[in-house]
């Protein structure tokens, strides 16, 4: 009995062990929602942290400046070297604070830019701002941050009066001192983003042949988007609060930006619940795009509409639908994550289009033909402070449709196909360096992720895993269409870990492709993936009924004329043994 007791507690203390590191172990989800043991796509080592202390900053970011980081942008420039175009990675990182530091006095608002390796390049505080490249009116709506014993957003010509702004216009740009400059300071800047747009005239004419190569960043606390040079840091451009009626009562705080092909501005606002807001390249509204509706009773809506502006922030079940963050691809589809839609009057939850992807007209067109639909974990925490499904914060898109996104309540990545199939799961919470505790930016480089962790002040390089290789080349494959060199891939899978479902299918898909039918059935019984089990069976039925049906329809001839003849017979001989009776 003691021998029992003893197995029992060691039994036990194993099985708390476990749960407790559990929270990082490798997992993925079973064609039915269970979670099954599987291995993580990802993974980073201790060589992949970069923060204040790495080698790579070389001591030129102190922790005050990179006191907490938002967000992170990876951008891929061009170059001609010795004749030959070479590609480099240059990573853009801002950090936000709101109050002022005891010591310096200072509010840190801060960009920071590094090498593809991320090795510190420079970094910025404040941005000069031309005053001949704006009229007064212009320069009246720009704000901001003033320093004081609180930080606080000011009109920029509070700070530099008309008659400071005279005077230093009077002195050719070359000839000014630096006192005689115009500067602009952030103010809880919460996005970064650079791209190219077509330059135009004075007229809004683009100008064949010829582009601007700016860098968008999103200045929250001034309530305005500051675009700058991107080999200047010069300001070119300010959009302050649209002058539309859709603003006349909301606060335009933007948090993300990102641009299309056509130079058009697609923002995220804090408190902005209507959708996502659409500006022209010239900062005019245009629309609301990707609306994330929300059912609301008769007595909900008559109230909101009402309803101050603070008491409407107060509604929970509205800023469950609004926009945290997004990203947006060569094609100009925006993919995008949002928190889940609660139906104020029933209560229930809406899970379902927590990630979305936006097409033009501003529909929803994301696929969901996986086991389950894309919502992170699938398994939820019902009670503690932590209750509920995964709270995404970040998320990236590479160049064949694959997307990792980013849940900051379980600090994990999960990473979907175009299809919509969950093709992995990483990260997660602990007390190492290379966990995940608030996660709000990713991004891919190359087949790696950058993640940008808060809490921590540090950005995490994650790189493939072993299999996550394996995975990630058979999704390539099966996005270019070359099904083949993906089975090859999927069935290294299977080797690997047989309990790898959509690796089945994947081999299935293959031999869907190559008229092996029944093969293909095979594998997509054993991938539990009804929908292609039900196209191989039809076409497998199919091919046996043509193959088939010659033979049985020759044999069902043979057997009518048969039928026929012989009934002909037995009328023929009926009729000459009834005349041969007559004549006796």
């Amino acid at each position: 009995m003691r021998k029992f007791k003893k197995y029992l507690l060691v039994l036990v203390t194993l099985v708390c062990t476990y749960a407790t590191l559990n929270v990082k172990a490798a997992y993925t989800y079973s064609h039915d929602g269970k979670i099954i043991s599987a291995p993580a796509g990802y993974s980073a080592t201790i060589d992949g942290v970069y923060n204040i202390l790495s080698n790579a900053w070389g001591g030129n970011v102190n922790e005050k400046e990179f006191n907490s980081p938002e967000d992170l942008y990876i951008y891929t420039e061009t170059k001609t070297v010795n004749g030959k175009e070479v590609k480099e990675d240059v990573i853009y990182i801002v950090s936000s604070s709101s109050s002022i530091d005891a010591t310096t006095k200072q509010c840190y608002n801060m960009l920071f830019v590094f090498d593809g390796n991320l090795n510190y390049k420079e970094k910025y505080s404040k941005f000069e701002i031309n005053p001949d490249n704006f009229s007064n009116l212009e320069l009246s709506k720009i704000k901001t941050r003033v320093d004081g014993s609180a930080a606080t957003s000011a009109a920029l010509t509070s700070v530099y009066s008309y008659e400071k702004i005279k005077e230093i216009k009077a002195v050719p740009y070359e000839e000014r001192t630096e006192d005689q400059k115009m500067y602009l300071k952030l103010f809880k800047v919460s996005g970064v983003y650079r791209a190219q747009r077509a330059k135009r005239d004075a007229n809004n004419v683009i100008i064949e042949g010829e582009f601007e190569d700016l860098i968008y960043l999103s200045d929250t606390g001034n309530n305005q988007i500051v675009i700058i040079d991107a080999k200047t840091y010069e300001v070119v451009q300010i959009i302050s609060t649209p002058s539309d009626q859709a603003f006349s009562e909301k606060t335009f705080s933007p948090t993300k930006v990102v641009t299309d092909s056509a130079g058009r501005i697609y923002v995220i606002s804090d408190g902005i619940y209507e959708g996502i807001i659409l500006l022209s390249n010239k900062g005019e509204f245009m629309r609301f795009v990707g609306v994330n509706y929300t059912t609301m009773s008769f007595w909900d809506a008559l109230w909101r509409n009402i309803a101050t502006e603070e008491q409407r922030k107060q509604m929970t079940s509205i800023l469950n639908t609004e926009f945290k963050n997004f990203t947006i691809d060569s094609q100009g589809f925006i993919y995008t994550v949002s928190r889940a839609v609660t139906n104020t009057e029933t209560g229930v939850t809406n899970d379902k289009a927590m990630i979305k992807r936006i097409n033009q007209a501003g529909n929803d067109v994301l696929v969901r033909n996986g086991y389950s639909v894309p919502k992170g974990d699938l398994i939820t925490i019902m009670t503690g402070n932590n209750k509920g499904g995964s709270t995404f914060s970040g998320i990236t898109v590479n160049e064949y449709g694959t997307y990792t996104v980013v849940d900051t309540k379980g600090g994990r990545l999960f990473t979907y196909d175009k299809e919509g199939n969950l093709l992995y799961i990483s990260g997660g919470k602990g007390s190492e360096v290379t966990d995940l505790e608030n996660p709000v930016a990713v991004r891919y480089q190359g087949e790696n992720l950058l993640v940008l962790e808060k809490n921590n002040r540090v950005v995490i390089r994650y790189t493939p895993t072993e299999v996550g290789k394996i995975i990630n080349k058979a999704v390539e494959y099966q996005a270019k269409g070359d099904l083949e060199s993906a089975s090859e891939e999927w069935q290294n899978v299977i080797n690997q870990n047989p309990n790898y479902e959509l690796a089945y299918v994947g081999v299935g898909k293959t031999y869907l492709s190559a008229g092996r039918y029944q093969d293909a059935m095979e594998y997509f019984k054993t991938g539990f993936n009804v929908e292609y089990y039900s196209k191989a069976y039809k076409l497998y039925r199919d091919e046996k009924i043509k193959k088939f049906f010659p033979y049985v329809m020759t044999g069902i001839v043979v057997l009518v004329v048969f039928g026929i003849g012989y009934k002909a017979y037995k009328s023929i001989r009926y009729k000459k043994s009834d005349a041969g009776f007559g004549d006796e």
